[in-house]
């Protein structure tokens, strides 16, 4: 049967050329209604691809209805009126981009990176969030296949429930993992280094004279806050300082941070004279719980961020911070799936970008008069 594909930069996914010659001989009576597909090594040796983009194909063939799968049995072809009276790759010029919510810029600034990426290939987004509900994650997902996007970009609510994601991982559908991987699951990724990025700030608070440096984290299993807070174990100790228990707070961060806590650390007598927050909303929360307690920052407090956020720069003081490269993110997220959708991509993509330190305000030395701050650094993190 033999049909050709066309191969090059140029030319469409080769699973999408699999899937439209499919399609063809399904509409054209070739293949019959209720009739199985020849095995899936018949078919690579046919086309001459590999077996995960046959697989490729054959998922958006069943999220248009055109084959269903039977356990135990195999996969049919099912005729689709609906589908039939569509134009060829109608509805597959689409990337979709799934977050667990939408509160600050770092999201916003991956999705500008990744439409703007996406777009240049000529693809168009689709965006979800999913209120930080692992349930809704899975039904958004599993709605985005049905529908025949081309590849998700998945921001996971936490690194734990892998169940639908795996599933679709196994089929060979092309997903990408942004800013965290989930654990006991191999897949394509694309993440800060959060645990060089923690071990950067620790080292520049130890640097300036700080032994009592304080974490504070929120209570999450996201493998990006617990890298965070590995680096910031391995970097005390690498510089002879055994962190004490008390040193390390933990608090609720969704939908809102409990201040209570915070205020509680912030007036013990061994505080801290340094804290290094997990993130940036975690600072200004701090900030907040400072000014309760009564203490200015950075005078009577250090406090180091992660993130940059967009409004850190017009905090008061402004906000020293590890910054993550958001929207570099977003280009890389759709520069993997693109591989995956066109075949080109190895056993596993998995790209981690260097973040950098900005120093602000918000830092002093522990001898106030020994250190002269330059304010508005960046240091390279590579």
């Amino acid at each position: 049967m033999g049909d050709h594909l066309e191969r090059g930069a140029d030319a469409q996914p080769l699973y999408i050329q699999v899937a439209n010659i499919i399609k063809e001989r399904i509409e054209n009576g070739t293949w019959r209604d209720g009739d199985s597909i020849p095995p899936e090594k018949a078919l690579c040796a046919e086309f001459d691809i590999a077996r995960g983009t046959l697989r490729q194909a054959l998922q958006l063939l069943k999220a248009e209805g055109y084959l269903r799968r039977e356990q135990g049995r195999g996969t049919f072809i099912k005729l689709s009126t609906a589908n039939s009276n569509q134009p060829d790759n109608a509805r597959t010029r689409h990337l979709a981009f799934v977050v667990p919510y939408v509160r600050d810029s770092s999201v916003s600034t991956i999705l500008l990176g990744f439409e703007k990426m996406a777009e240049k290939a000529g693809y168009s987004v689709i965006f979800n969030h999913v209120n930080n509900d692992p349930q809704q994650q899975a039904e958004v997902v599993q709605k985005l296949v049905r529908q025949g996007v081309m590849g998700i970009a998945l921001y996971p609510v936490d690194s734990e429930h892998i169940g639908p994601i795996e599933r679709l991982v196994t089929s060979g559908f092309p997903i990408v993992l942004v800013d965290r991987y989930l654990k006991n699951l191999s897949t394509d990724y694309v993440m800060s280094d959060h645990f060089g990025g923690a071990i950067r700030g620790v080292h520049y608070l130890v640097n300036q004279g700080h032994e009592r440096v304080g974490f504070v984290t929120w209570i999450s299993p996201a493998v990006s806050m617990e890298h965070r807070k590995l680096g910031y174990l391995q970097a005390m100790r690498e510089r002879g300082i055994e962190p004490e228990n008390d040193l390390i707070c933990q608090v609720q961060g969704y939908p809102t941070i409990d201040l209570t806590p915070l205020r509680d650390y912030l007036s013990s007598e061994n505080r801290p004279t340094a804290i290094f927050a997990a993130n940036d909303q975690i600072a200004i929360a701090l900030y907040r719980a400072a000014a309760l307690v009564g203490l200015s920052i950075p005078n009577d407090l250090t406090v180091l961020g992660f993130d940059n956020l967009d409004l850190t720069p017009h905090l008061d003081p402004p906000l020293t911070t590890i910054a993550q490269p958001f929207s570099k993110i977003g280009q890389v997220a759709v520069e993997l799936l693109l591989n995956r959708i066109r075949g080109e991509a190895g056993y596993l993509q998995q790209a981690t970008l260097a973040p950098e330190l900005i120093v602000r305000e918000s830092c002093l030395p522990f001898d106030i008069n020994s250190t002269t701050l330059n304010h508005n650094q960046k240091v390279s993190m590579s």
